[in-house]
């Protein structure tokens, strides 16, 4: 295997497409093709992946548009934690039948323009895309990142275009049999539409009229969604559409957009990048600052990474510090006069000083970034209990062993539908708390003085103790 390629699997047409690309391999070649099935067994879909791509690790999977979905929710506060338990529980109210979705979202704050103050959510919700996620985990090519060709444009338009941020845009991206309509709101993903056009050369006119048809459909559902109007009109099209004459049908000013990769009009073999992408240069799909979906769990793990390289950077330091004042001791300090050793042994306490703040600073941020954190346990804890069960206190250890500890009340007028409520609870808690251990019913303990002194508040009061990672 050549060092430096990377590897983006691509969907399109029910076909998973495996590319090779990268600095040995600047234009890109297809290593392989397989059919998207649902019923792969996670051995069959293994074997049938080319062994050069299973070389390659952390992929890059571009799917289509349809998998993604997106929705702005009003939301103030800007602490992550926060926001992560809001949009984790959003995505399971919204769909409680692909519970895999809270694990699959990415987000950003809507800081200026109409929607100030709100939270912008972009998040996989089709099985297509969680059945593909695993079997590639499971044969060891778990996906870094996960896009879709109107994230691309997204970032792409925002690079062109300065104000693009704070308009409406409608982009209109023609192929020879066919054209793909992607809207964006103050700069972001909103929908997108395929539309199949004529593909004889004589249908040009013929190909306008329908264009120009679905592009004012889709104007008014944008209208329906966004409460406003698009602003700016793009095109990027063979040289057989020209903008003037999709201006003049559908009454709107259209920019035509330069391609950074040669429109491919009549498909070759060589062409291996599906439609959607193939104005796309390799750099602009493989654009880490675009925006992207990864799995919670590949997200954690990136931001630990950052703290271990910054203890192994540390280290290393600490390692050099010791290294200069051995070589201070050994070979320098002998030429010294007594006033320079003793000005040498207060610069070496000084060194030594600066070296325990440095390994003191590395111990706080360590047990600072292991510590739970209160406002996550408080998402997680919210997400967990049913709707009969209501908190009345919650109890925190946060020095080790961490712990948590959920006063509360079940409120029911059946004892019989005390335990699948708690069952449930506990499942829950389990589920969206890192605990070190999971729930169990049995960790729960009733009150023995039922109902309290207040005769409104009837119920059955508990509490339960959680071990916390």
């Amino acid at each position: 295997m050549k060092k430096n390629n990377k590897l983006m699997i691509t969907v399109h047409d029910s076909e998973l497409k495996f590319i090779l690309y990268g600095r040995k391999e600047s234009n890109g070649k297809l290593i392989g093709s397989l059919p998207v099935k649902d019923d792969y067994s996670p051995e069959e879909f293994s074997s049938i992946i080319p062994d050069e791509a299973k070389k390659i690790k952390n992929p890059l999977l571009v799917m289509p548009d349809y998998v993604s979905g997106n929705e702005t929710y009003p939301f103030t506060t800007g602490k992550k934690s926060i926001a992560s338990a809001f949009i984790k529980r959003k995505l399971l109210e919204s769909f409680p039948s692909a519970t895999d979705a809270a694990d699959f979202y990415n987000y950003t704050y809507f800081k200026s323009g109409q929607q100030s103050g709100s939270l912008y959510a972009f998040y996989l919700h089709d099985p297509l895309a969680f059945n593909l996620y695993n079997n590639l985990k499971d044969a060891g090519m778990r996906p870094e990142r996960i896009t879709v060709p109107a994230f691309i444009w997204q970032h792409k338009i925002c690079k062109l275009f300065e104000e693009a941020s704070s308009e409406n845009i409608c982009l209109i991206h023609a192929l020879p049999e066919e054209c793909y309509l992607y809207f964006f709101v103050n700069g972001n993903y909103l929908f997108s539409r395929s539309i199949m056009l004529p593909g004889s050369e004589e249908a040009g006119s013929e190909k306008l009229n329908i264009l120009a048809f679905e592009i004012s459909q889709s104007l008014r559902l944008f209208s329906q969604k966004a409460k406003s109007e698009v602003n700016r009109f793009f095109l990027v099209s063979s040289a057989k559409m020209k903008e003037s004459d999709l201006s003049e049908k559908i009454g709107k000013n259209i920019i035509r957009l330069d391609n950074d990769r040669k429109e491919i009009i009549e498909a070759t073999e060589e062409d291996f990048m599906p439609a959607p992408l193939s104005v796309f240069s390799l750099s602009d799909i493989d654009q880490k600052t675009a925006p992207a979906i990864s799995h919670r769990l590949v997200m954690t793990e990136k931001a630990w990474h950052s703290v271990i390289r910054t203890g192994i950077i540390t280290g290393a330091l600490l390692v050099f510090l010791l290294g200069l004042e051995t070589f201070y001791l050994n070979y320098i300090s002998g030429g010294y006069s007594s006033p320079g050793k003793a000005a040498l042994s207060n610069d070496m306490t000084t060194r030594r000083q600066v070296i325990g703040k440095c390994n003191d600073i590395l111990d706080l941020i360590i047990n600072e970034k292991q510590r739970p954190d209160p406002a996550s346990i408080l998402g997680g804890i919210a997400v967990s209990l049913p709707k009969s069960i209501a908190p009345e206190e919650l109890t925190f250890n946060l020095e080790s062993p961490y712990q948590v500890v959920i006063n509360g009340r079940v409120r029911t007028d059946d004892p019989s539908g005390i335990r699948p409520d708690l069952l449930a609870m506990v499942e829950s808690l389990s589920r969206n708390l890192r605990l070190s251990k999971p729930a169990a019913i049995g960790d729960i303990v009733f009150d023995t003085k039922q109902g309290g002194d207040d005769t409104g508040s009837a119920g059955y009061k508990f509490h339960i103790m959680l071990d916390l990672k």
